[in-house]
């Protein structure tokens, strides 16, 4: 039934379940994932935490290496998840603004069958300012979409 899953993460709890649902249904179909993790652009107030003072701001060089070296531990983690299941993966990062449409478009041009990701259930006001990926997903895609709480 389905044969290319598309799991998105950014290492939430809901996240890691989205990732290991994924895994299931993509052993139980015998199908491949594709993990991706999208990188928001670089930004001039981007902060760095230090020790015992004030954020810094980053350089566009220290935010692309921090971005890069989070981006590969979280697709590892999917990447390792799915090693154990024999399942094909592919990780895969991007950097787009809009992380919604991003993952409308890998979806369309990887030619996935389901995309199964989490979603925080944000409600009320704070969905409003913060947004919901997982809506903008939705929104977006014909792809059958399973959405982890």
């Amino acid at each position: 039934m389905y044969r290319h899953i598309l799991v998105p993460t950014d290492g939430s709890s809901v996240s890691g379940r989205a990732e290991r649902a994924a895994v299931q249904i993509a052993k139980r179909f015998h199908a491949k994932i594709t993990a991706v993790h999208v990188i928001a652009p670089y930004s001039p107030t981007a902060l760095a935490e230090t020790a015992g003072t004030a954020p810094e701001p980053l350089t566009r060089e220290a935010y692309a290496q921090l971005a890069e070296d989070r981006a590969g531990q979280l697709l590892r983690r999917v990447f390792a998840q799915a090693k154990r299941a024999a399942i094909d993966v592919v990780k895969l990062t991007v950097t787009d603004e809009d992380t919604g449409a991003a993952l409308v478009r890998i979806a369309r041009d990887a030619s996935c069958d389901l995309i199964v990701m989490g979603s925080s259930n944000r409600r009320g006001i704070e969905r409003i300012f913060v947004g919901s990926v997982a809506s903008d997903v939705l929104a977006g895609t014909d792809v059958p979409t399973l959405i982890c709480h």
